[in-house]
């Protein structure tokens, strides 16, 4: 599941946002990984120090890493995130369309689906500079230890130009390329190209209000406001919340300001949102969205709320921790409620 989109306010704050459903319990919190952080492939055990700062949400494996002189610092697996140059990223599902290689090849980096993002974030400033690395990236089927699993991926990018693309590795020969996302939304299986074909189907969904229709001598009125949206899909597969998430998007009220723009952001979300119970898996277990975050590239700040707790959480990218931490530092976030009650 999942769905991500990006926006844009009029002050030219630009947003990366998504929620994170999964049914396995991730227990993801926002963290910021220092320039030099190192990782160890999954895959052939090669090293890869990044070049830039990134804060974004994840969980530290406790798997060995080095920095620097070689302590350990944890090994982190990343959903999204944000480098300090403003090059964000999402990972989301795509099932039975996403496929790996089975080896590895010389010559190549060759990375786990999983360890992507992170390497991406690590080493690439904008779209323009992943484009031109992309061809040296190999992504080997490789499982994630926490989830037993090869994960099936794709990823949406979104930059300080305002740049937004997607990879899909779906070539059987695992070249990976990128593709142009007009519309800036993304969810799950169908391909990209299938959602935009899909959208067809909804032009006539409308903010404004219907008016009145003869039948015969009998005259329709609307029952009330919202007549417009008729038809608009409010269920939870990807090609409807693609559908919500592309019309909702398109005609929110445009917000002036970084603020404002959060606000639009989750009252898109929300529309997105899976509460427990609402999706049941094959297994019986329950489909949700542990998290929604929307990254702003333009101030470099994460913003956070888990499934407990609504309180939007916001973490800065700040130039002291670019400059000088030489260690991760994660955040902590309320997991339930904290309702502000009022005295009369």
């Amino acid at each position: 599941m999942c769905t991500s989109f990006v926006y844009q306010t009029k002050g030219e704050d630009l947003f990366l946002s998504r929620t994170m459903d999964f049914g396995f319990t991730l227990d993801a919190k926002p963290v910021a990984l220092p320039r030099g952080y190192t990782f160890e492939s999954d895959v052939d055990g090669e090293r890869y120090s990044g070049k830039y700062a990134l804060i974004g949400a994840g969980r530290n494996l406790g798997k060995y890493a080095l920095i620097g002189a070689g302590r350990n610092l944890g090994k982190y697996i990343l959903a999204d995130g944000v480098n300090e140059h403003g090059l964000a990223c999402a990972s989301l599902y795509l099932p039975s369309e996403a496929v790996y290689s089975k080896n590895t090849e010389a010559g190549k980096t060759n990375l786990a689906p999983h360890e992507f993002l992170l390497w991406a974030l690590s080493f690439c400033k904008d779209v323009s500079e992943l484009r031109e690395v992309l061809q040296t990236i190999h992504l080997v089927d490789q499982k994630v230890d926490l989830l037993g699993i090869t994960t099936p991926l794709h990823w949406i990018f979104y930059d300080k130009l305002g740049n937004v693309a997607v990879i899909e590795p779906t070539d059987p020969s695992f070249k990976l390329t990128l593709k142009e996302n007009p519309v800036g939304v993304m969810t799950n299986t169908p391909s990209l190209e299938w959602h935009f074909k899909n959208l067809t189907n909804y032009i006539d969904i409308t903010p404004e209000q219907k008016t009145s229709a003869k039948f015969g001598k009998f005259e329709a009125h609307p029952f009330s406001q919202g007549g417009g949206t008729l038809g608009l899909p409010g269920g939870y597969t990807p090609p409807e919340r693609f559908v919500r998430a592309a019309y909702l998007k398109e005609h929110i009220q445009e917000a002036n300001n970084e603020q404002e723009g959060v606000t639009n952001v989750w009252y898109v979300l929300k529309s997105v949102t899976i509460p427990k119970g609402a999706v049941i898996k094959s297994d019986g277990t329950p489909d949700l969205t542990q998290y929604t975050s929307s990254m702003c590239v333009s101030s470099l700040t994460y913003y956070f709320t888990p499934y407990g707790n609504q309180r939007i959480t916001g973490c800065k990218l700040d130039d002291d921790f670019i400059n000088h931490s030489q260690t991760p530092y994660e955040w902590d976030v309320l997991q339930t409620e904290d309702i502000l009650y009022k005295e009369r």
